[in-house]
């Protein structure tokens, strides 16, 4: 089930946005750290940078989102079990 915080952001996403949001839930760690670039997720989404920084940006307005330091985030209210899936 996706929690409810989540399924509002989905209602109000475009499908890159989106392709950018899963990339971020599927390879967060343990405790919701990412240490990517922007360049790198645009390259892996196959997106636009700019796409990138507006979903971040969204993100952390939003509040599920937190920019550590460069280079370094954290996804907040998604429990990283939630997402991954079992091997």
């Amino acid at each position: 089930m996706i929690p409810p915080h989540l399924e509002q952001y989905f209602k109000t996403a475009d499908s890159r946005s989106l392709d950018v949001l899963f990339w971020l839930l599927r390879n967060q760690d343990n405790i919701g750290n990412l240490v990517t670039t922007l360049d790198f997720v645009a390259s892996e989404c196959n997106v636009t940078k700019v796409t990138v920084n507006k979903t971040f940006q969204k993100l952390y307005k939003a509040g599920y989102m937190q920019k550590i330091r460069n280079g370094h985030y954290r996804l907040i209210g998604v429990e990283p079990s939630v997402v991954k899936r079992e091997s």
